[in-house]
């Protein structure tokens, strides 16, 4: 006979009308009734987290070390395809990091990939510039803006900070070793073509000063 379902975990209090589930547990996976004791999701997960915890009247599952998410009804809204999904909103309002085949990417509040997981390493917001953020792929380097777009292509090998060397400008280096500067809008206003880029100063005038004085 095969074993009955048996309550693991705290009930989770769903519908408007007071409608209760229960995450269940049968033959090591768990699944979820409602209170009349009908099947809402299959018992087929290795682990479900409880409702609300991440997002509203969505429940984290896992299955075969891969997540996803399903709602209240059951349905699932998020196929269990991810490695990790981070909590959201911190990388970005209504955004989780998520990663995939040891890529990373984001997700928004809808479920949508707003980013796909198809870089090796993702910064944070505000580290180069309050709207963008840094992504590597292959060794390469560019940015996001906040609505997922590129906004300067994965093409270098390295990018300074900007204002390091001239306001509002950050200096990169091609894949060829060259150098030049990009600004705040994306745009590479000194073409990458150089093999040496220093800053002007003073310093030459001021010792020619000294000197004659």
């Amino acid at each position: 006979m095969k074993k009955l379902f048996t309550i693991s975990m705290l009930t989770v209090f769903t519908f408007s009308f007071g409608q209760k589930l229960f995450i269940v547990k049968s033959d090591e996976k768990f699944g979820i009734i409602n209170e009349s004791g009908v099947e809402v999701v299959p018992p087929k997960y290795n682990a479900i987290d409880d409702f609300d915890k991440m997002h509203p009247n969505w429940a984290k599952v896992e299955l075969e070390n891969l997540f996803g998410f399903v709602d209240k009804s059951g349905k699932i809204v998020v196929e269990t395809k991810y490695q990790t999904i981070e909590s959201f909103d911190e990388y970005n309002a209504g955004w989780a990091m998520i990663i995939k085949d040891g890529k990373y990417g984001f997700m928004n509040e809808a479920g949508k990939e707003v980013v796909p997981p198809i870089y090796d390493k993702i910064g944070r917001f505000g580290e180069y510039s309050k709207e963008w953020m840094l992504v590597e792929s292959q060794g390469l380097k560019g940015f996001l803006d906040k609505d997922g777009s590129i906004v300067v292509p994965v093409k270098y090998v390295e990018v300074s900070k900007f204002d390091d060397v001239r306001k509002n400008w950050a200096l990169v280096k091609g894949r060829k070793e060259k150098l030049g500067f990009i600004d705040k809008t994306g745009k590479e206003v000194i073409p990458v073509i150089y093999d040496t880029i220093e800053a002007f100063t003073n310093k030459k005038k001021n010792t020619e000063l000294a000197a004659t004085e």
